[in-house]
């Protein structure tokens, strides 16, 4: 008969290998629950107006549908203005006597993030006025053409002829994300749900509404005024 001759250091590493399977199983099963399990609609909510969403799934990675949610309950929408009608004033100002408003003819090409921009505009004097200020989304989109065409600058955009976008093509608005958290464009349905701490901003050289956290970007401006 054939004998078989057993190892025991064979059993020893057998053995400690075991244990150590063990062990890692215990320390897989008795870890904590992570947190974003706990992850709720309304912290979600909260977190939105604060965090970008990749944030968020890295926080709570099921909080996809519930920032769905989040969004059906914030978005709000401004009305759009009248067909504006613009006169050129000849004084390097265009009126829109629809609306009511009085525009800088040409756009103000230095990128001064906004209160920079603010400041600029209230501090302006031009055309005998000293009133200017930076528009809201609403009344500059009232700029915005129906199809690209060349404008006062001799260059192509999307903004009624007579006016000179300055080459500047993307331009402040005062209306932040917590006034309008929706907005439809020529490319896609926009959602913007970051509170005060953003802006939103119209591209005149692709017709495009986005927003931008207005401490961080430094768009160009165009400057308007209520007409007396």
């Amino acid at each position: 008969m054939k004998q078989v001759f057993l190892c025991p250091e064979k059993f020893q590493n057998q053995e400690f290998n075991m244990r150590i399977v063990l062990l890692t199983l215990i320390v897989f099963f008795i870890q904590p629950i992570p947190s974003f399990a706990k992850c709720e609609q309304a912290e979600i909510c909260e977190m939105i107006k604060k965090m970008d969403h990749f944030s968020i799934l890295n926080t709570c990675p099921n909080a996809g549908p519930m920032l769905k949610e989040c969004r059906k309950v914030t978005e709000n929408v401004f009305e759009e203005l009248a067909k504006p009608n613009f006169v050129d004033n000849g004084d390097g100002t265009v009126k829109d006597t629809v609306n009511k408003l009085r525009w800088i003819k040409k756009g103000v090409t230095n990128k001064l993030n906004l209160k920079d921009a603010k400041a600029f505009a209230q501090a302006e004097t031009f055309a005998g006025s000293s009133d200017w200020r930076l528009p809201t989304l609403p009344e500059l989109k009232t700029l915005v053409y129906e199809k690209r065409v060349i404008n006062a600058s001799g260059k192509k955009a999307w903004i009624n002829p007579i006016f000179d976008d300055g080459l500047g093509h993307y331009y402040w608005t005062t209306t932040t994300c917590d006034q309008l958290s929706a907005i439809e464009d020529r490319y896609q349905k926009k959602i913007c749900q970051q509170g005060k701490e953003a802006t939103w901003l119209v591209h005149f050289n692709i017709n495009a509404i986005f927003w931008f956290q207005t401490s961080e970007e430094k768009p160009h401006s165009w400057l308007v005024q209520n007409l007396k």
